[in-house]
């Protein structure tokens, strides 16, 4: 999920819809925060209002791809190897 500028890569199994819904009604109210629960279980709110880009993407991940820790459980975040990218 791209926000402006920014890169969300939401935690595996979250439900695209809820999020893809959650962000149209914010746009819709003029703005809003939408929670995300991203890569490696953290929480992030993003304020989404009208006029800014928004952008899904998807992709499948076959077995060898999946990380086990990425449970979408915030109570047990981690540290993945994409958040050592941007150093």
């Amino acid at each position: 999920m791209r926000i402006g500028d920014d890169r969300f890569v939401l935690a595996q199994g979250h439900d695209i819809d809820d999020v893809k819904a959650a962000t149209v009604a914010a746009m819709r109210a003029n703005g809003d925060l939408v929670d995300l629960v991203v890569l490696g279980n953290r929480e992030v709110s993003v304020l989404v209002s009208p006029g800014v880009a928004v952008v899904f993407t998807s992709e499948l991940l076959d077995a060898e791809q999946k990380d086990v820790r990425d449970t979408g459980d915030v109570d047990y975040p981690y540290e993945s190897f994409t958040d050592y990218e941007y150093l």
